[in-house]
């Protein structure tokens, strides 16, 4: 049993939404991405965002503590966030990074308490990319509330209890709402046994190692953390910034040694952990199939492709 909203009253729900903290939605400029929405009519629901909302849970470059002579400040993280129009598989994403950055040994306080403090409410995609697997990947239904629309009404599906407060006095209705269906599909089971196959050596053929498959995707939260000081050495700040499992640096250690030198050691292992080695310690695959390393890679290189063909 969920809930019944009119298309009409949407605008006046979502301003409600807003006054408990940032409004979080798609707006479409030269591309659809996720923004703190000021004008409630900007929002954008028709297209799949180029970009997931991670920047709002793992901001690219950020500020964590400041240091003078002997005074160290760290920064806060304060406010409630709401994120609207957000797909299921950048929800599931999320849910990836929890494991790592709340469920790990060592939790990061930012990124929990940014978790903490944001209500998720999905929207249902209605004609998923061509390069979309998100099928195959066994998403669930981890999110507060999930909007399905049913032309001149949304259905909403209630996923918790922070969730339910916000629908309250929405008309109850009874729905079973289409799933999404993809047109492509991954067979995880043939990584398994294919590590040393010339394949890798093929698909690396035309990767330029830039780092974008990592950029787009929202479940990739590698990071470096560097010290900034002035001239004094005793005032600066800690910047902590996303790093890149592509790049030729991001395995290199004392005495320039680099673990992973060639892309193709560099590009198997992303893969790889992304569905296997995850997967190992975690019990869930990273990748959630939202195939936005396919649609955007420069060179158009099709993982998902190469390991159907492995036999």
């Amino acid at each position: 049993m969920g809930k019944l909203l009119k298309k009409e009253d949407l605008t006046r729900f979502l301003y409600k939404l807003r006054q408990r903290g940032d409004l979080i939605a798609p707006v479409k400029t030269n591309t659809t991405r996720f923004e703190k929405i000021n004008d409630i009519k900007k929002i954008s629901l028709e297209d799949i965002p180029q970009f997931s909302p991670k920047k709002f849970f793992v901001p690219q470059k950020e500020t964590i503590l400041k240091y003078d002579d002997n005074k160290i400040s760290h920064k806060k993280i304060m406010g409630e966030k709401i994120i609207f129009g957000i797909r299921l598989c950048d929800i599931n994403a999320l849910h990836r990074m929890d494991k790592v950055f709340i469920e790990g040994d060592n939790p990061d306080t930012y990124y929990k308490k940014r978790r903490e403090n944001t209500i998720l409410i999905g929207y249902n995609c209605e004609k998923p990319l061509k390069t979309c697997f998100c099928e195959s990947m066994n998403l669930e239904p981890v999110y507060d509330l999930f909007f399905y629309n049913m032309g001149n009404y949304y259905y909403i599906e209630v996923g918790s209890e922070k969730g339910s407060k916000l629908v309250s006095r929405l008309k109850d209705y009874e729905y079973d709402p289409v799933q999404i269906r993809c047109e492509k599909k991954l067979n995880k089971k043939l990584l398994l046994r294919h590590h040393q196959k010339n394949v890798w050596s093929k698909l690396t053929k035309d990767c330029v190692s830039c780092g974008k498959c990592n950029t787009m995707c929202p479940s990739c939260y590698c990071f470096t953390i560097r010290d900034e000081n002035d001239e004094t050495l005793r005032r600066g700040e800690r910047v902590k910034e996303w790093d890149s499992c592509q790049y030729k640096d991001f395995t290199q250690v004392a005495g320039g040694f680099v673990f992973r030198e060639t892309r193709k050691d560099r590009l198997r292992h992303r893969i790889y952990h992304k569905l296997l080695y995850f997967r190992q310690k975690y019990q869930k695959d990273m990748c959630v199939g939202c195939g936005r390393c396919i649609t955007y890679c420069p060179s158009k290189i099709d993982f998902v492709e190469a390991i159907n063909k492995l036999r």
